[in-house]
């Protein structure tokens, strides 16, 4: 007896037509490498909604997520009042901190920081770059979650 797989090349056309009523829905596909890739976030706000307290608290939620996710590649954009977190006031700085030991790295608004006067704390892993720089970045990105 051959105990070797057989692939659809070796089925008759009337053994295929039987199969054909079988269908089979793959509902979880393995990850192919193209989904392996870096994932890209783009932080607008130091607290997620319009609730501030609650926010910052959804905010912390989601940071843990992103540093407890599978995937090792993460690129995070902050912009607009996003790029307070990066100074150690901010409630969420140890939350970013913790982040930025995951990314790749982490891109801010020069714009922005210089609007919102921040002190920024947080030194390696971080890219400035203008604000018209990252809409050039983002605009090519097809996988891009906006927090807003």
């Amino acid at each position: 007896m051959n105990s070797n797989p057989r692939n659809s090349l070796d089925y008759s056309n009337a053994e295929l037509d039987q199969m054909s009523d079988n269908t089979v829905i793959d509902v979880l596909p393995d990850k192919t490498d193209d989904e392996n890739l870096s994932k890209y976030v783009l932080i607008k706000h130091d607290y997620y909604s319009t609730d501030s307290d609650f926010g910052r608290h959804l905010l912390k939620t989601f940071l843990a997520g992103l540093c407890n996710s599978y995937n090792s590649s993460i690129v995070v954009y902050l912009v607009d009042k996003g790029t307070r977190l990066l100074d150690k006031t901010n409630p969420l700085y140890d939350d970013l901190l913790s982040l930025s030991r995951k990314t790749e790295i982490i891109i801010a608004d020069q714009d922005s920081i210089d609007e919102y006067g921040v002190n920024v704390s947080l030194d390696s892993g971080i890219s400035y770059q203008s604000s018209d720089s990252i809409a050039e970045d983002v605009i090519y990105l097809a996988d891009l979650l906006v927090l807003e």
